[in-house]
Protein backbone atom coordinates (compact mmCIF):
# COMPACT_ATOMS: atom_id res chain seq x y z
CA UNK A 1 0.00 0.00 0.00
CA UNK A 2 2.06 3.61 -1.27
CA UNK A 3 1.48 6.38 0.48
CA UNK A 4 1.37 10.20 -0.07
CA UNK A 5 4.71 11.64 0.33
CA UNK A 6 3.76 15.06 1.77
CA UNK A 7 5.27 14.77 5.06
CA UNK A 8 8.53 13.72 4.05
CA UNK A 9 8.70 16.61 1.75
CA UNK A 10 7.26 18.66 4.21
CA UNK A 11 9.67 18.13 6.79
CA UNK A 12 12.64 18.42 4.30
CA UNK A 13 11.34 21.97 3.17
CA UNK A 14 11.05 22.60 7.03
CA UNK A 15 14.62 21.05 7.73
CA UNK A 16 16.01 23.54 4.94
CA UNK A 17 14.76 26.41 6.17
CA UNK A 18 15.49 26.40 9.46
CA UNK A 19 19.36 25.26 8.72
CA UNK A 20 18.94 28.29 5.95
CA UNK A 21 18.36 30.34 9.07
CA UNK A 22 20.94 29.19 11.34
CA UNK A 23 23.49 29.86 8.60
CA UNK A 24 22.09 33.28 7.60
CA UNK A 25 22.33 34.10 11.34
CA UNK A 26 26.13 32.92 11.21
CA UNK A 27 27.30 34.84 7.69
CA UNK A 28 25.53 37.60 7.52
CA UNK A 29 27.27 41.13 8.48
CA UNK A 30 27.01 42.49 11.85
CA UNK A 31 24.80 45.30 10.66
CA UNK A 32 21.96 43.20 8.85
CA UNK A 33 19.27 42.01 10.92
CA UNK A 34 19.07 39.11 13.74
CA UNK A 35 22.89 39.09 13.27
CA UNK A 36 23.79 40.13 16.23
CA UNK A 37 21.73 36.53 18.07
CA UNK A 38 24.01 34.65 20.11
CA UNK A 39 25.59 31.24 18.93
CA UNK A 40 22.93 29.34 20.58
CA UNK A 41 21.11 30.61 18.13
CA UNK A 42 22.67 29.51 14.86
CA UNK A 43 23.90 26.41 16.34
CA UNK A 44 20.03 25.31 17.90
CA UNK A 45 18.73 25.97 14.31
CA UNK A 46 21.76 23.51 12.73
CA UNK A 47 20.45 21.15 15.22
CA UNK A 48 17.06 21.38 14.32
CA UNK A 49 17.37 21.66 10.88
CA UNK A 50 19.89 18.82 10.83
CA UNK A 51 16.83 16.64 12.95
CA UNK A 52 14.37 17.59 10.65
CA UNK A 53 16.30 16.77 7.04
CA UNK A 54 17.57 13.15 8.59
CA UNK A 55 13.60 12.50 9.45
CA UNK A 56 12.72 13.69 6.04
CA UNK A 57 15.63 11.55 4.04
CA UNK A 58 14.93 8.58 5.86
CA UNK A 59 11.26 8.51 5.26
CA UNK A 60 11.87 9.40 1.49
CA UNK A 61 14.24 6.49 1.72
CA UNK A 62 11.87 4.06 3.00
CA UNK A 63 9.12 5.64 1.20
CA UNK A 64 10.99 4.66 -2.02
CA UNK A 65 12.73 1.66 -0.93
CA UNK A 66 9.00 -0.22 -0.39
CA UNK A 67 7.53 1.33 -3.90
CA UNK A 68 10.37 -0.08 -5.89
CA UNK A 69 10.54 -3.04 -3.69
CA UNK A 70 14.47 -3.46 -3.91
CA UNK A 71 17.16 -0.67 -2.78
CA UNK A 72 17.83 1.49 -5.55
CA UNK A 73 20.19 4.05 -6.09
CA UNK A 74 17.55 6.90 -4.85
CA UNK A 75 16.82 5.15 -1.58
CA UNK A 76 20.34 4.09 -0.49
CA UNK A 77 20.92 7.86 -1.32
CA UNK A 78 18.43 9.41 0.72
CA UNK A 79 19.65 6.84 3.55
CA UNK A 80 23.23 8.50 3.02
CA UNK A 81 21.87 12.18 2.92
CA UNK A 82 20.10 11.57 6.13
CA UNK A 83 23.30 10.20 7.69
CA UNK A 84 25.28 13.46 6.76
CA UNK A 85 22.66 15.44 8.18
CA UNK A 86 22.52 13.81 11.05
CA UNK A 87 26.35 13.87 11.67
CA UNK A 88 26.06 17.42 10.88
CA UNK A 89 23.39 18.11 14.16
CA UNK A 90 25.72 16.15 16.24
CA UNK A 91 28.65 18.05 15.08
CA UNK A 92 26.45 21.47 15.77
CA UNK A 93 25.67 20.00 19.26
CA UNK A 94 28.76 18.81 20.00
CA UNK A 95 30.31 22.60 19.34
CA UNK A 96 27.22 24.23 21.19
CA UNK A 97 28.19 21.87 24.37
CA UNK A 98 31.35 22.94 24.59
Amino acid sequence: MFRNRTVEYTLLILGALVAGFGAYTYFVPAGWILADLSEAWYLGSWIAGGVLLTAGFGMLGASVRDREGHWTYDSVMSFVLGALALAGAVAAAVVLII
